[in-house]
C-alpha cells in the first residue's frame, strides 16, 4: 500500500509500505481521508516535535476510514463502519517508524471495550478515540471532527464558559474551532487576533465579536479598549512563545493565559511587569484521547444539528496521496484552513 513518509531532513516521499495485519482485538480500516495537521504534522516534518526523534516516519493522525475486516474478538466495530483515527501501530518494515501513520491506504483501530472486558490492559490510549462516525457525514469533512474534539476538550480544561471574556491569538483550524465553541458556550466578548484577512472574516462569521489585525493594529491597546479590566482567558492557538508576555498585559486579575499551540522552541522568557498580580498560565498541548472520547457525542450532535458546519473549516481536498505536497503547500502558504487528502485516490 502507499503511505506518506518523512525523512529527518524534511524530505517527503510517497512509498510502498506493508499492508497492516490485525490481531484478535483489532479491525482493518481502509482510510478514506486524512487531514494535514498544521501543528503536529508540520513539526514532524521539520523535526521539531517534542519527544519524537525516529525517522523515517509515516505521517498522519487525522484519518477517517471504513472498516473492512475485524478480528475474532472485536465487538465494537463491524465491516462498513466509518471510524476516526486509524493508525499504523507498527509499519511492518523495520526501515520505518510510525508518526501515527494515517497518511496511508490502510490503518488499524483497536476494540478497547472488548479488551477491557477480557481483562486485557495492553492497549494504546488512542483506541479510546477510535470512534464511529455516521456515514452521512462526508468523509473528507469528517476528519475535522478530530480537531473539533481536541479543541472542545481543551477549552473545557481551560475553563471557558458562559460569560467568559476570551481573546484568541490565531485563526487557523484550532483558533477558528475555539471561536465557534466559545460562541456556542456563551462566552462574551470574543476577540480574535489574526493577520490573514480571509481568516479574520471567517472568525467573525463563526462568532468573534471583534477581529484584530496584529500586523496593522496594536493588539494590547485594542484589547484594553474592548475590556478595560482585561480578559478572563487569553489563548495562544498558534504556538508563538512571545504571546505569553503579550497575553499577560491583557489578562484579567485572576485570569488565565492558555497555551494550546505548540511552539517549536521549548524555552521562553516571560515578562510579567505589566501583568496583574494574580494570574495563571495553563498549558493544554496534549488533548488526551480520553478527554477527546468524552466529547465525541457532543461534537457530533453540534454537527448534525447544524450548529457547526464542517465545510466552514475544510477548504481543500487533495485527490491523491501522491499529491500530498500540494496540500502541504496550501497549509504552509495559509491558502487553506483544513486541508485533507483522499487516501484512496
Amino acid at each position: 500500500m502507499k503511505g506518506v513518509v518523512v525523512y529527518r531532513d524534511g524530505t517527503i516521499k510517497v512509498e510502498e509500505l506493508p499492508k497492516p495485519k490485525i490481531g484478535d482485538y483489532q479491525a482493518l480500516v481502509k482510510n478514506l481521508s486524512c487531514g494535514i495537521c498544521n501543528g503536529t504534522d508540520l513539526k514532524l516534518i521539520h523535526a521539531t516535535f517534542k519527544g519524537f526523534d525516529t525517522y523515517p516516519a509515516v505521517l498522519g493522525h487525522e484519518s477517517l476510514g471504513e472498516v473492512v475486516e475485524v478480528g475474532s474478538k472485536v465487538t465494537s466495530f463491524k465491516p462498513g463502519d466509518r471510524v476516526l483515527r486509524s493508525i499504523l501501530e507498527t509499519v511492518g518494515d523495520d526501515r520505518y517508524t510510525s508518526g501515527w501513520g494515517s497518511f496511508a491506504e490502510y490503518g488499524v483501530v483497536g476494540d478497547i471495550e472488548a479488551m477491557k472486558r477480557d481483562g486485557r490492559t495492553d492497549y494504546y490510549d488512542i483506541y479510546l478515540a477510535q470512534q464511529i462516525v455516521p456515514p452521512r457525514i462526508d468523509p473528507h469533512q469528517a476528519v475535522m471532527l478530530i480537531t473539533l474534539k481536541e479543541v472542545l476538550s481543551g477549552l473545557q480544561r481551560f475553563g471557558v464558559g458562559a460569560g467568559s471574556s476570551v481573546l484568541i491569538h490565531g485563526a487557523g483550524p484550532v483558533g477558528l474551532s475555539m471561536t465557534r465553541f466559545a460562541k456556542l458556550k456563551g462566552a462574551s466578548p470574543i476577540v480574535v487576533s489574526e493577520p490573514h484577512a480571509g481568516r479574520r472574516e471567517k472568525a467573525a462569521a463563526l462568532g468573534a465579536d471583534t477581529v484584530v489585525d496584529p500586523a496593522s493594529e496594536d493588539v494590547v491597546e485594542r484589547a484594553k479598549e474592548i475590556a478595560a479590566d482585561g480578559f478572563d482567558f487569553v489563548i495562544d492557538a498558534v504556538g508563538i512563545n512571545r504571546l505569553m508576555t503579550e497575553s499577560l498585559k491583557i489578562v484579567k486579575f485572576n485570569g488565565k493565559v492558555g497555551v494550546y499551540g505548540i511552539a517549536a522552541e521549548t524555552r521562553a522568557e516571560i515578562d510579567w511587569e505589566a501583568a496583574p498580580y494574580n494570574w495563571a498560565i495553563h498549558f493544554v498541548q496534549w488533548p488526551t484521547f480520553e478527554d477527546e472520547a468524552v466529547v465525541h457525542d457532543e461534537v457530533l450532535s453540534l454537527v448534525t444539528s447544524g450548529q457547526i458546519d464542517l465545510s466552514d473549516f475544510v477548504t481543500h481536498v487533495i485527490p491523491r496521496l501522491d499529491d500530498f505536497q500540494q496540500g502541504l503547500d496550501l497549509v504552509t502558504g495559509q491558502a487553506g484552513i483544513k486541508v485533507t487528502v483522499d487516501c484512496q485516490g
